[in-house]
């Protein structure tokens, strides 16, 4: 296969971990690893370079690491069950008051002790025409975590050569239950290792969901006009951004972009969820892997395209329940673009 190589990453409780590259006509290079579904790499092309675009390892030990592990944030992984905080673990689902894990303060955390990030997928396919693409699936055991019902996903990583990075994700279940995923790449397009303050934001949409001191929303949904969660245009990024945007604009349109003029390149997203989450890194731990972007405080920022982080407690919000008889199938789509 041309477009799509596969090598061993290593093993994790006993089951084989590979880690995959694509690669579109323009030499744009995509890795991921069937570990948690992390995205590893994302390598533009310019000016005869390669820019490394998002925080992560080269190695499956590293992402195991007790360093890694003590402040964890997820570099790259696919969350689940459930994306963002679950304020005491407990909601309503279907009347009936259902008790998660709960693995952070006071709360649950993109799904528990040891949520979909931290699994290893099953290899399900992988394709080199007519674009190059991997399937991961995992099997979500009843009772996980808290959650009712087993269920199934599959994340499907494809890169055209358009320059677009699309995460396809598609969930079902035989139990009512929560199933709320995300993607949560850090992106930092400088061409050094400093951080992404530089970067300008832009959302399209005019609301922001606050939130409580301990992180939990508040349930509004408030104009962003004379606050510092204003991007409508492009802004520098808050140090300590960390909130909920709902999607104004269809699924064709570009919900937010992140633009930095260090390195001349601009992303785009696109996505049919109805929330964009941005966390601006405030809390990523410093750490120096070798050969890659040092990490720390605000060196990267996430576009976490998702539902509503606690959605069935605040109905308001649009439900994150997913019952037997539907589908779970909703798609983000990263465009890299150079500017410069």
């Amino acid at each position: 296969m041309k477009n799509i190589t596969q090598k061993p990453f290593g093993t994790h409780k006993n089951k084989k971990v590979e880690h995959f590259t694509l690669t579109n006509k323009n030499s744009m290079e995509v890795s991921v690893t069937n570990f948690g579904g992390i995205i590893t790499s994302v390598k533009f092309p310019k000016d005869g370079k390669h820019i490394e675009t998002v925080l992560g390892f080269d190695t499956l030990e590293e992402y195991l690491s007790a360093d890694y592990r003590k402040e964890y944030p997820y570099f790259g992984a696919i969350i689940g069950r459930n994306a963002g905080r679950i304020k005491n673990g407990k909601t309503t689902l279907n009347g009936e008051t259902l008790q998660l894990t709960v693995n952070h303060n006071a709360a649950q955390l993109h799904g528990g002790f040891e949520g979909f990030d931290s699994k290893v997928w099953e290899v399900v396919s992988v394709k080199d025409e007519p674009i190059p693409s991997v399937t991961f699936q995992y099997v979500s055991a009843d009772g996980e975590e808290g959650f009712p019902g087993e269920v199934t996903v599959q994340v499907t990583y494809s890169l055209n050569d358009e320059n677009e990075l699309r995460v396809d994700y598609h969930g079902t279940t035989n139990k009512p239950t929560i199933l709320n995923l995300t993607q949560h790449a850090y992106f930092n397009l400088n061409t050094n290792s400093d951080n992404i303050l530089n970067h300008l934001l832009q959302i399209n949409g005019d609301r922001v969901s606050p939130l409580n001191p301990d992180y939990s929303p508040t349930g509004e949904l408030l104009l962003v006009e004379g606050t510092h969660w204003d991007y409508r245009k492009p802004t520098p990024v808050h140090p300590d951004i960390d909130n909920a945007f709902p999607r104004q604009v269809s699924e064709n349109e570009t919900v937010g972009s992140l633009i930095c003029n260090d390195s001349g390149i601009r992303m785009d997203v696109r996505t049919n969820h109805p929330v964009l989450h941005i966390y601006g890194g405030y809390y990523v731990p410093e750490l120096h892997p070798k050969n890659r972007k040092s990490t720390g405080q605000n060196a990267g920022i996430c576009f976490e395209c998702q539902g509503f982080a606690d959605a069935l407690n605040y109905p308001q919000f649009q439900s994150t329940q997913l019952n037997p008889e539907q589908e779970y199938k909703h798609f983000t789509i990263f465009k890299f673009i150079e500017i410069a």
